[in-house]
């Protein structure tokens, strides 16, 4: 299985995250930004996607509003992916030990992407935002844990294409190339709407990285 991996396009919060007052003006699930709008726009009608044969998305709301011209673009359903959040989930203030924040619903966040598949499990439910507390080994788990659901889900021969964040990505990625846990950051990174593609063996086996940020 390939497994395209596409970070969301900006956000609010990305655009004040190097102000002193980040951590008290951010919010817990930020929208794209007017630019971030548009370039997700772009990036569905000049990205080579030829051969995606299924979307997923994270359910954050930055994530959900660059899935829709993509799905849109390959006239794919995109399917809600619960655990492809970014590291420490929906919370109130910086990252790690604050209020846990709900996430949206399929009706709000399926205003924003037609095309959204609410996850079965989560039926009639909203997505619980997945605070989370900020350790290494549980993000890596949550990384193995999404790679084994899209193994199980697909064949060798599909062409996977996931709306994920900058450092679930790397999380993503390392787990794919079988390193362990780390407490460093993240090797890999991700621009915004980059792209990495992953060759995932079937037997389970450990990937491989094709690209990074294409």
């Amino acid at each position: 299985m390939k497994l395209l991996l596409i970070r969301h396009a900006q956000s609010e919060n990305n655009v004040i995250e190097d102000q002193p007052d980040y951590a008290q003006a951010r919010q817990p699930d930020p929208p794209l930004t007017a630019r971030g709008h548009a370039s997700a726009r772009q990036f569905a009608q000049d990205a080579d996607l030829s051969g995606v044969t299924h979307l997923y998305t994270s359910l954050m709301l930055r994530a959900v509003q660059t899935a829709a011209p993509i799905a849109a673009r390959l006239t794919l359903p995109a399917h809600g992916l619960a655990l492809a959040y970014e590291y420490g989930g929906l919370t109130t203030g910086p990252a790690g030990g604050f209020t846990p924040v709900t996430g949206g619903d399929h009706t709000s966040l399926r205003a924003h992407c037609p095309a959204l598949i609410w996850p079965a499990h989560l039926k009639g439910q909203p997505w619980d935002g997945g605070a989370e507390a900020w350790e290494a080994p549980l993000f890596h788990a949550r990384a193995v844990h999404v790679l084994t659901d899209l193994r199980t889900r697909h064949r060798e021969q599909d062409r996977v294409a996931l709306i994920t964040h900058h450092d679930f990505a790397g999380a993503l990625i390392r787990a794919a190339l079988g390193w362990p846990a780390t407490d460093t950051p993240p090797t890999f990174h991700l621009a915004h709407l980059g792209t990495a593609l992953l060759d995932l063996p079937a037997d389970g086996g450990v990937g491989g990285l094709v690209w990074l940020n294409r």
